[in-house]
């Protein structure tokens, strides 16, 4: 089962080698004409994942990690290569129905695969370790190709979509070599009475679905705004200051994630997830404020915290779930943060053409740190 942990670090780096990323927003402007027709994509993308993303859940657990992670890399495939050949934004829309499909496939299938692979050999006590080192992958191979896609500007932003789709094809080659957990469970119910149970079972555990609730917030609002803000540093830096931006920024991502696991030996997970929302609505606020050339570079010290802080979140989840509902569990949570990923979107963006992009970053952090109460509250004994 460790040959499955090997797998992740290659297919995580494959997964998100996207050197479209740092120009989506402005390409996806450029082609449908408006800020909030190109977050509007995001939003589908965002909302084909939610509502797929308890189907898929339950087909993880079902039919099993294996099949589930080989569907989602074809997905992304063939999703940037529809995003590539778009001319318009009705191009667009059906890219971001697949790119969708892909994210709520991998959402809770492939930290199920990696904790079940841990726990087939007594070793899920580690799972912050490697979780956090496997993670980092997917931010090695954005930082790689955020500096390639700086490169190749010059060439044009489709051409650079069109390089996107060669790793996500390489995914889907390396998917098919995993091996099913041992531990996996597989039972007769019917879907309907399979998701009725998660979702009781979820409801009893006040623990469980308050940190679900905060998760909603902060992925919904972070995610969201941090899409936004290549368009915010295109106002602020030259045409390959995107680019340079987000390389550097999953740079430093990277290393957070990759010592995640001495982080959290040290600071106990309540207090990391604390500690990163104040500091992130703080430092990104003053940066709001100044709204010069260094803005960015003080946006990028949040970086650094951001791996820990999803680690620290995913152990205290791993430990909630169930063994045979691991998967549909964590894409109830999954759905309800794409749901308000999309809304949140969609408002950044209307703000963003009415009122200005920095009004559109502002909206985005103000709604983040709402989540800063809920884990205070949740974990309150702890402070």
């Amino acid at each position: 089962m460790l040959r499955n942990i090997r797998l992740l670090y290659l297919h995580n780096f494959l997964s998100d080698f996207r050197p479209q990323w740092p120009f989506a927003v402005v390409y996806f402007a450029q082609i449908s004409g408006s800020y909030t027709a190109a977050m509007s994509i995001w939003a589908l993308e965002m909302l084909s994942s939610a509502f797929m993303d308890i189907p898929t859940g339950i087909f993880s657990d079902r039919v099993g990690r294996r099949y589930t992670i080989f569907l989602g890399s074809l997905s992304a495939a063939i999703g940037v290569a529809l995003y590539a050949l778009a001319q318009d934004i009705w191009g667009l829309l059906p890219g971001a129905f697949f790119m969708g499909l892909s994210q709520c496939l991998f959402n809770g299938n492939n930290n199920a695969m990696l904790y079940e692979s841990l726990k087939s050999q007594n070793q899920e006590g580690r799972f912050h370790h490697y979780q956090g080192r496997t993670s980092s992958m997917w931010h090695l191979a954005l930082c790689i190709s955020a500096f390639l896609a700086a490169v190749l500007e010059p060439f044009g932003l489709k051409f650079i979509f069109m390089v996107g789709i060669f790793p996500q094809v390489l995914a889907a080659i390396t998917s098919l070599f995993f091996k099913e957990p041992r531990i996996h469970i597989h039972d007769g119910k019917k879907n309907f009475h399979y998701l009725l149970e998660a979702c009781i079972a979820i409801r009893k555990n006040p623990r469980l679905w308050l940190l679900l609730l905060a998760q909603t917030i902060s992925f919904g609002a972070g995610e969201s705004n941090y899409q936004f803000k290549t368009a915010f540093v295109n106002m602020l830096w030259p045409g390959w200051g995107p680019g340079i931006f987000r390389g550097i920024n999953h740079s430093v991502a990277f290393l957070g994630y990759w010592f995640s696991g001495r982080i959290l030996d040290r600071i106990k997970a309540p207090y990391y997830l604390a500690f990163r929302e104040a500091y992130w609505f703080i430092t990104q606020t003053i940066a709001v404020i100044m709204s010069n050339v260094f803005t960015p570079l003080l946006m990028l010290t949040g970086a650094f915290v951001y791996g820990p802080g999803e680690v620290a979140r995913e152990q205290l989840l791993q430990k909630e779930f169930s063994d045979h509902q691991r998967a549909t569990m964590a894409s109830i949570g999954s759905f309800a943060s794409s749901l308000a990923y999309a809304g949140i979107a969609l408002a950044i963006g209307a703000v963003a053409d009415h009122f200005g992009l920095t009004a559109g970053v502002s909206l985005g952090i103000a709604i983040s740190v709402m989540a800063l109460p809920f884990y205070i509250y949740l974990y309150r004994r702890h402070f």
